[in-house]
C-alpha cells in the first residue's frame, strides 16, 4: 500500500490511461471522462501534495466536470439522427400471403405466413381454409385482418 500512496500521481495517470483505452472495449463515452479525471488528478497530485481522500474528491469533481463539458462537446460534434419511415409500419398492407391454418371469421386461431413467420389472422367475411392465399388488409397488435384472394 505504501508503494501506491508514494507513487499516487503515477497511479492516477496509469489508471486514467487504462480507462481511456478501455473505452475501446466498453460502449459509450462515460469511461473516457473518468479517465480524463484520473489523469487530471495525477497531474495535480504531482504538482501539489494532496492527501489520498483529497485526491479522490479531486478525481470525482474533475470527472464530473469532464462529463459535463465533454459530454456536451461530444453531442455537438456527433449529433444523433433518428427518423421514422412511415412506409416501414405499413409494409404488410396488400401483401399476398399463404394460409397455414384455417382462418375463421372474427375468431382467433387462424395463421398466415408473412416474412417467414407465422402470424395470427382473422377474416371479416368468410372462413378461409389452409392452402389458400389471402391479402392483408390491416393489423391490430399481432393479428392481421385478411381477405381471401381468388386464384
Amino acid at each position: 500500500m505504501d508503494f501506491i500512496f508514494a507513487n499516487s500521481p503515477y497511479v492516477w495517470i496509469f489508471l486514467g490511461i487504462t480507462l481511456l483505452f478501455s473505452e475501446f472495449l466498453l460502449p459509450g463515452t462515460f469511461v473516457m471522462f473518468l479517465g480524463i479525471g484520473a489523469i487530471f488528478t495525477g497531474i495535480l497530485t504531482r504538482l501539489v501534495e494532496l492527501q489520498f481522500y483529497t485526491q479522490v474528491v479531486v478525481w470525482v469533481v474533475s470527472s464530473l466536470v469532464s462529463i459535463l463539458v465533454g459530454g456536451s462537446a461530444v453531442k455537438r460534434f456527433f449529433k444523433s439522427e433518428s427518423s421514422v419511415d412511415p412506409f416501414v409500419q405499413d409494409d404488410f398492407l396488400n401483401q399476398i400471403v399463404p394460409v397455414e391454418t384455417d382462418i375463421l371469421v372474427q375468431r382467433h386461431g387462424g395463421k398466415i405466413r408473412f416474412q417467414g413467420t407465422l402470424w395470427d389472422a382473422i377474416s371479416t367475411d368468410s372462413k378461409i381454409p389452409k392452402g389458400n392465399y389471402v391479402r392483408i388488409l390491416s393489423r391490430e397488435n399481432l393479428t392481421f385482418t385478411v381477405e381471401k384472394v381468388e386464384s
